[in-house]
């Protein structure tokens, strides 16, 4: 009898001993929590994982995420270079190196008589990891320069491939798509559950919980389901932190934040029946309400919560002599916004991207962003 694929991925970390989790560039905080979630749970199983995500940087209100501090910028130590040395005549007396001008001497003496050339042999070791969860990405691409720079090893090494949306290429040996699921870690609590073991405690709920709080704006966008609700009171039941959560992710806004966001509103401007919505903001609006960039992705969430209609969300902003660059995300799994901008190469996944334009003056940014999107729009049925 065939497994279903919740099966195959349990069979498949059961067989992992040192297990790489990826996640996509720029990762929501479903990918964030949800591959915080799978590091935990393995460190319980006693196997060795790292959680990798390129030029990451931890937003100021997931550092209560526990582990937060293990995802890392980039991969390292992916294999090892090996020099094998034949030991059938002699025994090594002494071992020693030094590396000169850019280049290592490793210096042998033997106990006896002397090594030749053809004593010695180089290979290539084996990966360091022998299994790969990539998190969130509808294809491998989502993974920006892990990806690009380790072709050989994505191509080499088996990849459980977990996602949500529709759009995902079935990249993965074993691929565990939910189209059903609301967030990624509502698939890894049922990944969790399968496992056994009794490895969902406090921490690892936290993070399952925080996950599916944000892919939901706390359960205010049209796409929870009762599923959703059962697993979160499941999660709160055995020890998720909610109150730590909604405390971080929505009530730990700065002063500035807040006046930003009150600058956006003031520019709020919509198209196609309220299906996209956006705002500018100058370098005036940063140095006038105190924030940064790095307040925007909160400006958009409250943007989702608060136009219902919104399925793309954008926001333009210019800081000093950068250019204008643009925020926009998508409410819909339906949506690739990567489909948006061939030319422009913007950094992110399918549902948020940042696009550096190469316009300088905010209107003009504005006129080609329109046009883009209502001919994406145009093309694409409303969604439900």
């Amino acid at each position: 009898m065939e497994l279903t694929p919740l099966q195959q991925a349990v069979e498949f970390l059961n067989r992992s001993k040192n297990t790489l989790i990826c996640l996509p560039v720029r990762p929501s905080s479903d990918a964030i929590a949800g591959g915080l979630a799978l590091f935990l749970t393995l460190e319980k199983l006693k196997k060795r994982s790292r959680v990798v995500c390129s030029r990451f940087e931890l937003p100021s209100n997931h550092s209560f995420l526990p582990k937060s501090e293990a995802i890392e910028r980039e991969l390292k130590n992916l294999r090892q270079f090996v020099i094998t040395l034949d030991l059938s005549k002699t025994a090594v007396e002494e071992l020693s190196y030094a590396i000169d001008n850019g280049k290592l001497n490793i210096y042998i003496t033997p106990k006896d008589g002397f090594y030749e050339s053809r004593d010695v042999s180089t290979s290539s070791g084996g990966y360091a990891y022998d299994a790969v969860i990539v998190l969130d990405a509808p294809d491998l691409d989502d993974l920006g320069d892990l990806a690009t720079a380790n072709a050989e090893f994505f191509y080499r090494v088996p990849i459980l491939n977990i996602d949500h949306r529709a759009s995902n290429t079935h990249f993965g040996a074993v691929n565990l798509v939910d189209l059903a699921a609301t967030s990624s870690s509502e698939i890894i609590f049922d990944l969790v559950k399968a496992l056994g073991y009794n490895v969902l405690d406090e921490q690892v709920a936290t993070t399952l919980l925080t996950g599916i709080i944000s892919k939901t704006k706390s359960f205010q966008t049209p796409t929870v389901t009762p599923r959703s609700l059962a697993i979160a009171s499941h999660l709160i039941a055995s020890g998720a932190r909610r109150e730590q959560i909604i405390d971080n992710l929505y009530q730990s806004k700065s002063m500035a934040a807040l006046k930003l966001w009150g600058r956006a509103l003031a520019r709020l401007q919509e198209r196609s029946a309220g299906r996209y919505v956006w705002s500018l903001l100058s370098e005036q609006d940063f140095a006038k309400s105190g924030a940064s960039q790095d307040d925007l992705p909160r400006v958009i969430d409250e943007l989702i919560v608060n136009v219902p209609t919104a399925e793309i969300i954008a926001i333009l902003y210019r800081r000093e002599a950068a250019g204008v660059t643009a925020i926009i995300s998508s409410t819909k799994k339906t949506h690739d916004l990567r489909s948006l901008f061939p030319a422009g190469q913007p950094q992110g996944g399918q549902n948020l991207l940042v696009w550096n334009t190469p316009h300088t003056d905010l209107a003009a940014a504005e006129a080609e962003i329109l046009a883009i999107i209502e001919k994406y729009l145009a093309s694409a049925p409303p969604t439900n």
